[in-house]
């Protein structure tokens, strides 16, 4: 879903100034232990070691794509 909302932001990058993400890491995750205790949840740009996703990669590429 990630590239899927860049496109879309890229798309109207004329009307978007910005993009906001709540958090670094899915260990600092907000979605985790939410709605219930325990859960657990991998929503983030970045792991749980603070190294990128493979979707970071194709991110950077639709910005190179775009120019």
């Amino acid at each position: 879903r990630y590239t899927a909302y860049f496109q879309l932001f890229l798309k109207y990058s004329d009307q978007i100034s910005r993009v906001t993400l709540w958090g670094l890491t899915d260990a600092d995750s907000w979605r985790n232990d939410w709605p219930m205790k325990g859960r657990t949840d991998y929503p983030l740009l970045f792991d749980r070691q603070y190294q990128p996703k493979p979707v970071v990669q194709k991110l950077i590429e639709l910005t190179e794509n775009k120019e």
